[in-house]
Parts: C-alpha cells; structure tokens; sequence
C-alpha cells in the first residue's frame, strides 16, 4: 500500500473513531441532561410545539390542532437557573394581525411541576398567528412571541 493510502486509512479509522466514541458520550449524556421538548408521545398527532426563550425561562408552546376552530395550547415553562421559586401564573393569547382578530389572555391551568394547559384557544379564521406567552412570577413578566400558520 502507497504512503499516501495508509495515510488514508488512518484518517479514515481515525474519524470513525472519534465519531463513535462522541455518540458514546451524548447516549450517556442524554439521560441526565436538561431537555426543554414535551415527552415523546405527549403531543396529539397534527400538533405543532415552537420553542422559544428568555433570560429566565425555556418556554415551548404546542398547539394540539394549528387550524381554525378551538384548539388545546400545552405550555411548559422551564426555569435557566437552579434556584427554587413559586410556580409562575402564565397566560397564553393569539393575535392575527393581518385581519385585526384577538384572542384574549387566557390563563393556563398548571398541570404538572413545569406544564400548563389552555383547553380552549378559539381561531377565528386561517391566516399567519401570533401567540403570546406571559410567564409572571418573582416580580418579573417575560413576553414570548410564536408565530405559526394556521390553516382552515
């Protein structure tokens, strides 16, 4: 074999053991690190979920049916920091700016330590959403914005 195929070989056996060696670590990692998705199999099938966030939270947004009528919205709101607090009071609404429709704020039922729930989100016609998430607690009021289009 030429110089230059060994050096070949050895980048290649090289590389694949660097590959396999950081998907090693991340199947190892994975159970112990902090994820802001809902759990596999919580969304109905059609839902959509947008992730958003701010200096304080990693709030993620699912909407159950993304089409016009009454919809479920999940909200799971995840603290940055370790430090223990009330649970915050949130709120979910949604605008179409395009044709001036408002839904207003509706407050979300906690359902578990991180998740809240608004049973009925009423989408008045097809168009390009807005929905606003305000996450109040500790004296403080994060706003998230979700654009997302909604479909008849």
């Amino acid at each position: 074999m030429s110089p230059s195929g060994q050096r070949f070989l050895v980048a290649a056996v090289l590389g694949a053991a660097v590959l396999l060696t950081a998907l090693s670590v991340r199947a190892l990692w994975a159970p112990w690190s902090s994820d802001t998705r809902p759990a596999a199999g919580s969304a109905p099938p059609g839902a959509v979920t947008l992730t958003g966030g701010t200096a304080r939270h990693v709030v993620t947004l699912t909407v159950a049916a993304p089409v016009t009528g009454v919809t479920a919205v999940d909200v799971r709101v995840v603290p940055r920091d370790a430090v223990v607090r009330p649970a915050p009071v949130v709120t979910v609404s949604a605008v179409l700016p395009t044709a001036g429709h408002a839904v207003p704020d509706l407050p979300a039922a906690r359902v578990s330590g991180d998740g809240y729930h608004v049973a009925g989100l009423a989408l008045m016609m097809p168009g390009r959403w807005e929905f606003l998430v305000a996450v109040d607690g500790g004296g403080r009021r994060d706003r998230l914005v979700f654009p997302l289009t909604v479909s008849s």
